[in-house]
């Protein structure tokens, strides 16, 4: 198998999480985007980062990157609380990628996404106040979908989904 790295920049533990499980099951070093110095010597990088409000933690290194990972088997994996197997969060997400990188990159990479964790109590200053508009954007909706009465809930409850067996596709694609 190629000499792979796996990259990560996470903010609550969600994303280091699925990083490092994905690192050991790839024998692939790991490193954060502040540890990182020399991507050169990997043919393969996997990229992961959460999802905050619409921008992919992170994305400013795949951008001061994007001529070296270009060259490179490229996956980027995104970490979030919406749930990616409904097809509305998913677009949403792949909107976000396009938005936050380049065409060229956002189509060069095999995109993964997963379910991550949110404790509302331990969200720094800014991430409160977007979830803040968040919650009083859907206690205005008449209707709740099971999505949203899972978000309305972790205000008062953290919630994990956090479940590494959801990278095993990324794994697998690593190693074809």
């Amino acid at each position: 198998m190629a000499k792979a790295a796996v990259v990560f920049r996470s903010e609550y533990g969600s994303t280091k999480r699925y990083a490092s499980y994905i690192a050991e099951k790839l024998q692939a070093d790991l490193f954060s985007t502040d540890e990182v110095k020399d991507i050169s010597v990997y043919d393969t990088i996997v990229y992961g980062g959460g999802i905050y409000a619409g921008a992919l933690n992170g994305s400013d290194w795949l951008q001061k990157n994007k001529e070296a990972l270009l060259h490179k088997k490229l996956i980027i994996f995104t970490c979030g609380i919406s749930d990616p197997q409904e097809p509305k969060n998913l677009e949403s997400i792949h909107a976000y990628l396009k938005k936050n990188l380049t065409e060229e990159l956002v189509c060069h990479a095999k995109v993964f996404c997963f379910h991550g964790a949110l404790d509302y109590k331990k969200l720094k200053f800014t991430h409160k106040g977007i979830m803040t508009v968040v919650f009083q954007a859907l206690k205005r909706k008449k209707e709740h979908s099971a999505q949203d009465e899972v978000m309305l809930k972790c205000r008062d409850v953290p919630v994990d989904f956090v479940d590494v067996s959801q990278a095993e596709a990324l794994i697998e694609f690593v190693k074809e």
